[in-house]
């Protein structure tokens, strides 16, 4: 039963305390309105609520907010996620709790989630970049669905995704190499030459370079093992890598480095997580070399070329010096053949310069005229 009471405020306005109290539960629930009009009306909407609540004919999805959905996915699924998924992930979810984060999750349709989709491309995101806030979504909206039951189908399954214009695959020349390779030498950096020089001689993905820590690396049998966060990046385990001859040497005198440390700060040393590359603001998140990759790539007067194209430049390295499209796949741990098959055109001119060898040792001669006398 609702009650209404008016409330005359200290600078002499007036409002309305609409009061309802269920039978045989405790407490109320109430809500201020500024004319009676408006607390009349929004005591009968919750009596009407209350009264489908008993009789068990309101939904899950009009019982839980998409605010509801994104908390439950930050505390069960996020922590699952390697650190470099995660990031981007947090700052997607932020922004569809803030946009749509009071909505009762019946309440978010398809038109909505089109709408907020055109606003982020209208704010200067990349197609990319779009679909990427639609991902993050769809797996909160998908928790929704199976685990929690709240909803019986995502809206986002609905939602067109925006066409993405991907540059074409971009591999360093040799000359670029050695420029990119001088300007890191002479960085103040004193991790970017060893990060560039692991992952175009390993092919391993930014994040698995720089999450890489001392317990992967056996420097006695120069190999080392790539993960994403505690996570491998491979379904068959962890990929190992060679460590070549131009590593080496830097690797280990890092790892003098290192172990001096321990002996110096023996208590810190209990927590420390054993990155390689460790950030000098905290040990346990690795060193963010951005401010001097760009740097270098400036000096080394390279244009249009990002981190993950040392990974793209590796594997052409490998493909002109012979290297198949199931080793190229395996070295830089492809799930799935297609993956790799972006590189095909590299490995041609071996594949006919195969051809052309044993055919001109086994036929040359049988096909011409007196041959095989």
């Amino acid at each position: 039963m609702a009650t209404f009471t008016k409330i005359t405020r200290s600078d002499g306005t007036v409002a309305y305390k609409a009061r309802i109290r269920r039978q045989g539960h405790d407490g109320e629930t109430s809500k201020t309105f500024t004319t009676r009009k408006d607390a009349e009306r929004w005591a009968k909407q919750f009596e009407v609520q209350l009264e489908q609540d008993d009789a068990g004919l309101t939904s899950e999805a009009s019982r839980h907010t998409l605010a509801d959905a994104i908390i439950v996915y930050r505390e069960e699924k996020l922590p699952e996620l390697s650190p470099t998924t995660a990031r981007p992930y947090r700052l997607h979810l932020d922004y569809w709790k803030k946009r749509y984060g009071y909505l009762k999750l019946s309440e978010l349709t398809a038109a909505k989630i089109d709408t907020a989709r055109d606003s982020l491309k209208s704010e200067g995101r990349s197609p990319a970049t779009v679909n990427r806030y639609l991902a993050s979504l769809a797996s909160v909206l998908t928790l929704a669905v199976k685990s929690k039951h709240w909803l019986k189908a995502s809206p986002v399954r609905e939602v067109s995704k925006l066409t993405e214009r991907n540059a074409g695959t971009r591999f360093l020349s040799d000359d670029e190499l050695n420029r990119l390779l001088t300007a890191c030498r002479e960085s103040s950096s004193p991790d970017l030459l060893l990060a560039v020089l692991l992952s175009i001689s390993t092919g391993a993905r930014q994040a698995e370079i720089m999450g890489l820590k001392w317990r992967d690396i056996d420097l006695d049998q120069q190999i080392l093992r790539v993960r994403v966060g505690n996570e491998t990046s491979t379904k068959g385990g962890a990929r190992a890598l060679p460590i070549t001859a131009a590593v080496l040497p830097l690797l280990k005198e890092r790892y003098k480095e290192y172990q001096a440390k321990q002996r110096e700060e023996k208590v810190t040393a209990l927590c420390d997580p054993g990155l390689v590359f460790p950030s000098r603001v905290s040990r346990n998140k690795p060193v963010q070399l951005r401010q001097p990759w760009e740097t270098a790539l400036l000096r080394a007067q390279i244009s249009n070329f990002r981190w993950h194209d040392l990974r793209h430049s590796a594997a052409s390295f490998l493909a002109k010096r012979g290297a198949s499209l199931l080793e190229i796949g395996s070295i830089l741990g492809h799930r799935s053949a297609n993956t790799t098959k972006r590189y095909a055109h590299l490995t041609e001119k071996h594949a006919h310069d195969l051809v052309h060898a044993m055919a001109d040792d086994l036929l040359l001669d049988k096909a011409t005229p007196g041959g095989g006398k």
